[in-house]
């Protein structure tokens, strides 16, 4: 109940909705800067292309049939959200490595060349680029990765999907990235801020919650319905940003 009042209040008119390429300059911007996120640039919504919601979703069911984590990178190359191959892992923890490549050939079609996307050297796509809009410097960018979490079932019959565990926030914390994802029956991201504070040695994973990464770690959290948009949680007492 409390999360269809925010997704109500955040699906009006003065929500504030980034698409995934908006939120890929603030991510370089931040990249560029050395620095994480001001609270108050985070977004209410984020919404995501069609592809993106496939993968995702794939990851899930292929979780689902065989109960073993999943993970993949989220790239982004010259102008195209990448997802990486599918790594798999075993029931408690999966680790991800790929490695994307762009280039540009000769297309036979006069005037064009023929862009091309490789994903652990796997053609990933190919299209057609007018040769005046193709760039002159390739970029390729890590934006980061996402994990899936098996279901566990109960002996009612039922089934739950676990959190975030404290290995996923240690390997947050620990790097330089500004967001890791989860899924479960739904889609999870965490945003690190300029207020995130490395892991507090006393922190433990009973404590895991929404409103504890949002207000102890000073973490975005977000979280949607597979082929919907993603909604933040904000930690109890937050105003609405001013945009």
């Amino acid at each position: 109940m409390a999360f269809q009042f925010l997704k109500n209040i955040f699906s009006s008119n003065s929500a504030n909705v980034m698409t995934f390429y908006q939120l890929y300059q603030k991510m370089r911007a931040w990249n560029k800067s050395g620095t994480f996120p001001y609270e108050f640039e985070l977004p209410d919504v984020i919404s995501f292309p069609e592809d993106f919601w496939k993968k995702v979703i794939e990851l899930y069911k292929l979780t689902k049939s065989d109960g073993n984590e999943r993970a993949i990178s989220v790239f982004w190359a010259d102008g195209e959200l990448v997802l990486s191959s599918v790594v798999r892992g075993d029931s408690r923890s999966v680790k991800p490595n790929n490695k994307i490549r762009v280039s540009y050939v000769q297309s036979k079609h006069q005037g064009y060349l023929t862009k091309e996307v490789y994903v652990d050297e796997k053609k990933y796509m190919s299209k057609d680029v007018y040769h005046k809009r193709a760039p002159k410097e390739i970029e390729i960018k890590y934006l980061f990765n996402m994990h899936t979490h098996p279901p566990h079932n109960m002996q009612d019959g039922s089934t739950f999907y676990s959190f975030f565990s404290l290995q996923d926030l240690r390997s947050l914390l620990g790097s330089n990235a500004v967001i890791t994802g989860m899924i479960g029956d739904k889609l999870w991201l965490l945003f690190r801020t300029v207020k995130t504070p490395q892991l507090p040695a006393d922190f433990e994973e009973r404590e895991i919650s929404v409103e504890t990464l949002g207000s102890r770690l000073e973490l975005g959290v977000y979280s949607g319905d597979f082929n919907g948009k993603l909604y933040r949680h904000k930690p109890a007492g937050m105003a609405d940003s001013q945009q």
